[in-house]
């Protein structure tokens, strides 16, 4: 319990000072005024919880001083001193709720017990304070809930009738719009290594925060705005923004909430700003406009903001397109093949499209995008415990783009699946391998080469043409060969290309060098075929070709 002791008198000061053993009871005199200027500062600075003061001092007296203690938020006890004669300024200075009065000289069994009863209301007005403001936070944060449960709601919500969302609003004490609005969404990002370590796991204080930095960015465009966290997403706040600012003005404000978020919470911050709404039953298309605008964002710290009006124009190009269809043909190749002889170059080419340097320049769209293919692929494959779980594991860090968790788990999923298929893959047969090969040939007959095959199926060049006559009786490049010829014929006899655009289809740049290997299959050049089937000297050839077909 601290003390502070108001007189002019020094002798008091000394008196009261060395009445009592004041370490030995647990209290502490915090400071010595002469006057009440001299009070007033040291209330400010060591907050005492009791006050000993004298009414009659020189520049403010002790009533003026408890006037101002009274306006003041301290809630220390006022004890004051007295003498015989100033019963006039006792009496004024206990309207001044004043706890109680010594005379002086200051008897100090009466000081000791008066202490004491003080410091058990002290303790018992504390407990009560705490309960109150206890009661008030459980309040707050009731009301707040179900603000942010109504608000989700409605944001997946289609139809509803205007006039109940009007009146639901006001019975949960919620401004809405009544002019035309945006909404404004808050995407946080990496917010998990944040929540962990610098709130202790403590996700309400995190979000407590996100509200108050909001609030206070805003505090100087508008005095009041309602911030609101929507329960079905993940890491998200919104608020509604009356279109009154121009375009640059709430860029700035948009740009002041994004520096301060990132600042003080140590996250990414993302904001989209819906179209101009004119009716609040809009709503729902609003959010999903500004959720639009946010995943278009690319995920390094040069995006931060995206209009949904301004993102109008043809579909975005994705840079990253090709290295993505490169994985994705990987993961077909190694599912279906199960050749898995080089097992971590899936993984490798991965970590290569996902380090920092390369998802920084992803949007958030196309990030998502992808992983959800790869998830689903690798979920039709697989559905054991292990897989969902992983699979669940991925899909919500994917949500809160939680990037190194998602990475983490996603490489782990691969490689379970990789141990899980090697078992199968060596009791592969050879035959079922050759099916494989000889099915992607086919269709890429055009293009294919016995070096390509090498590397997409894992198999020694020499190996695979010595495994692939015993299998088929026929070489591979007799098989394409064959292919290629069967594939000519229709051209030629279903289409007006010249012989040396036929060649080039099938894979041949060279018109004559094909003329030979057509000759050589069919005992004809290409165009002596076309003319005899076309013109009619073998119908029946030529009807017979066509059934095929």
């Amino acid at each position: 319990m601290k003390v502070l002791i108001v007189d002019d008198e020094v002798t008091i000061h000394r008196q009261l000072e060395q009445c009592l053993d004041w370490a030995q009871y647990g209290w502490e005199i915090v400071g010595h005024a002469y006057n009440g200027e001299e009070a007033c500062q040291i209330v400010e600075q060591q907050q005492p919880d009791v006050i000993l003061t004298d009414i009659r001092m020189p520049h403010m007296d002790g009533l003026q001083f408890l006037t101002w203690l009274k306006q003041s938020p301290s809630h220390a006890k006022v004890v004051v001193l007295s003498g015989y004669g100033d019963y006039e300024y006792s009496r004024a200075a206990f309207l001044l709720q004043v706890t109680d009065y010594l005379l002086k000289p200051v008897n100090e069994a009466e000081l000791l017990h008066l202490l004491s009863r003080l410091e058990v209301e002290l303790l018992q007005e504390s407990q009560s304070r705490y309960q109150h403001r206890e009661q008030q936070v459980a309040l707050y944060q009731g009301l707040q809930l179900m603000q942010d449960e109504w608000i989700s709601h409605l944001l997946n919500t289609h139809t509803r009738n205007e006039n109940e969302i009007i009146v639901e609003a006001e019975q949960l004490k919620i401004t809405v719009p009544e002019e035309a609005y945006h909404i404004v969404m808050i995407k946080l990002l990496d917010v998990n290594s944040s929540i962990v370590s610098r709130y202790q796991s403590d996700k309400g204080s995190f979000y407590f925060a996100v509200r108050n930095i909001v609030r206070e960015s805003m505090a100087v465009y508008d005095e009041q705005t309602d911030i609101f966290r929507n329960l079905n997403g993940y890491h998200e706040f919104l608020f509604f923004q009356p279109v009154e600012k121009d375009r640059l003005t709430l860029q700035h404000m948009l740009k002041k909430i994004q520096v301060a978020l990132s600042s003080y919470l140590r996250v990414s911050v993302k904001l989209g700003i819906s179209a101009r709404k004119k009716r609040i039953i809009a709503m729902e298309s609003a959010y999903q406009e500004a959720r639009h605008a946010v995943k278009q964002l690319r995920l390094g710290d040069r995006d931060t903001i995206a209009f949904y009006d301004e993102l109008a124009g043809p579909a975005a190009v994705y840079p990253h397109a090709a290295a993505w269809e490169e994985i994705h043909e990987w993961l077909h190749m190694m599912l279906t093949t199960g050749a898995l002889d080089s097992q971590m170059s899936l993984i490798d080419k991965l970590e290569q499209l996902l380090e920092n340097s390369q998802l920084e320049q992803m949007t958030i769209n196309e990030l998502q995008t992808n992983i959800t293919r790869l998830l689903q692929r690798l979920e039709s494959e697989q559905k054991d415990e292990h897989t969902l779980m992983l699979l669940a594991q991925i899909r919500s860090s994917m949500q809160e783009l939680d990037l190194e968790q998602m990475k983490h788990r996603l490489y782990e999923l691969i490689t379970y699946h990789m141990n899980q298929s090697s078992e199968q893959t060596k009791s592969k047969t050879a035959r079922q391998l050759i099916s494989q090969i000889k099915r992607y040939a086919s269709e890429h007959y055009c293009t294919v080469t016995l070096e390509e095959i090498s590397r997409r199926f894992f198999i020694n060049k020499n190996y695979f043409c010595t495994l692939f006559k015993e299998e088929n009786e026929e070489s591979f490049l007799e098989f394409l060969t064959r292919i290629r010829m069967e594939q000519a014929k229709k051209l030629l006899l279903n289409t007006d290309l010249k012989t040396y655009e036929v060649a080039a289809r099938v894979g041949y740049a060279d018109a004559r060098y094909f003329s030979q290997v057509f000759k050589r299959a069919t005992g004809i050049q290409p165009s002596q075929f076309k003319q005899e089937q076309l013109g009619g000297k073998n119908g029946e050839v030529l009807n017979n070709f066509r059934s095929v077909e």
